[in-house]
């Protein structure tokens, strides 16, 4: 992303990617199980338990996973987190391969301490702010910067919530919402139908 920061352009890199939330939307939101969450914070995909909803495309308040639309048995496309390779005892590939040391990798509460203590040791070098602490709950992934995140696209306005907690608050008044639907269906149906029956015995009558 190109801008300007003292008078002068210059360049930010941004590494695109899953956040791997903590309480993902996605695997809230898919009616298969293809979308799963594991135990060491990745959130990785089952391409034979999809059916190709997109709910996950929908629910992720990132706009993070991608359908394959050019593809004739398409996938839905997202960061594993190298899932096998921690599996394995590894970092993730992007971890391991970086030159500069930009990226990082262990535990979540870890990463946020150093993250806390390198916005205090040059506070005017970071923006006091990490983004995916607190965004939609938390996420695995999080990002540290020197310009305001709004300025390189990231996502604002994300609730500090879990974005679950949102679809089962809304699930949870489907009986209720279906019993009064149901109810009035019912009374429309009984009041459109009112005396059709005399209406029949009268005709019945007039034909004998």
């Amino acid at each position: 992303v190109e801008g300007m920061k003292d008078g002068s352009p210059v360049w930010n890199f941004i590494k695109d990617q899953c956040l791997h939330c903590q309480h993902p939307a996605c695997v809230s939101a898919c009616p298969v199980e293809a979308l799963t969450k594991n135990a060491d914070g990745a959130v990785v995909y089952n391409f034979d338990k999809c059916i190709g909803c997109r709910y996950c495309m929908v629910a992720c308040p990132f706009d993070i996973p991608k359908y394959e639309w050019d593809k004739v048995l398409p996938a839905v496309q997202k960061c594993t987190f190298c899932s096998e390779r921690i599996t394995d005892g590894m970092s993730p590939a992007c971890v391991a391969t970086c030159p500069s040391g930009a990226l990082l990798y262990g535990e979540r509460k870890d990463i946020l301490a150093e993250a806390k203590r390198r916005i205090n040791a040059k506070p005017n070098g970071y923006v006091e702010h990490i983004y995916g602490e607190k965004e939609a709950g938390g996420t695995s992934w999080m990002y540290l910067s020197d310009v305001d995140f709004k300025d390189l696209g990231f996502k604002q306005k994300i609730s500090n919530k879990a974005l679950p907690s949102f679809t089962w608050a809304q699930l949870g008044t489907l009986p209720g919402k279906a019993a009064v639907i149901a109810t009035g269906l019912t009374a429309l149906a009984v009041f459109r139908n009112r005396g059709s029956n005399d209406d029949e015995i009268e005709i019945t009558e007039e034909e004998v």
